[in-house]
């Protein structure tokens, strides 16, 4: 606590002691340190703009899944305008000659889901778009091309190239 000392100018008024005010101008001084260090880091993280690669290596369950279930689990790494890591789940639908492949990537940032149009009788490559993205990722769009589909592989091995936006 904080005592006051009165003293004597030369006017005659009593003013606060020296001691004192020189702490609360270091209280105020530290105050003012503080709150310009916590705005200046921010809260919001960068918005991801440029390349991304999506890199994921899983188990697939089996080419029987046609109806929207899931058809593999595994790891995925993602690297370019987002670095970002985690566990990754295909869900498969099988409609005629298209199929889609629902892949949804939850990493330590957020939870992106990637849509990935493929067609049994072509040998292009699948295309994919981003349908969602939750926290640091929210409101995060992008597209691109499945580039490696090694779904023959043990592990199944895949890589998705495209740029996003946010």
């Amino acid at each position: 606590m904080y005592q006051r000392q009165p003293t004597a100018d030369n006017s005659g008024r009593r003013t606060v002691g020296v001691i004192a005010m020189r702490r609360l101008s270091v209280i105020v001084a530290i105050g003012l340190i503080v709150a310009v260090l916590v705005s200046s880091c921010g809260s919001s993280p960068k918005p991801a703009n440029g390349n991304v690669t999506v890199k994921s290596t899983e188990t697939l369950k089996s080419d029987d899944v046609t109806n929207g279930g899931v058809a593999g689990t595994g790891h995925f790494t993602i690297s370019g305008a987002i670095a970002d890591a985690g566990a990754i789940t295909d869900y498969r639908t099988v409609t005629g000659d298209k199929i889609l492949i629902r892949r949804v990537a939850v990493g330590k940032k957020g939870t992106i889901t990637f849509l990935i149009t493929l067609y049994q009788s072509a040998s292009a490559p699948g295309k994919w778009t981003i349908t969602s993205a939750t926290r640091t990722y929210t409101g995060l769009h992008g597209s691109g091309a499945q580039v490696v589909d090694n779904y023959t592989s043990t592990p199944a091995t895949f890589v998705l190239a495209g740029t996003v936006s946010q």
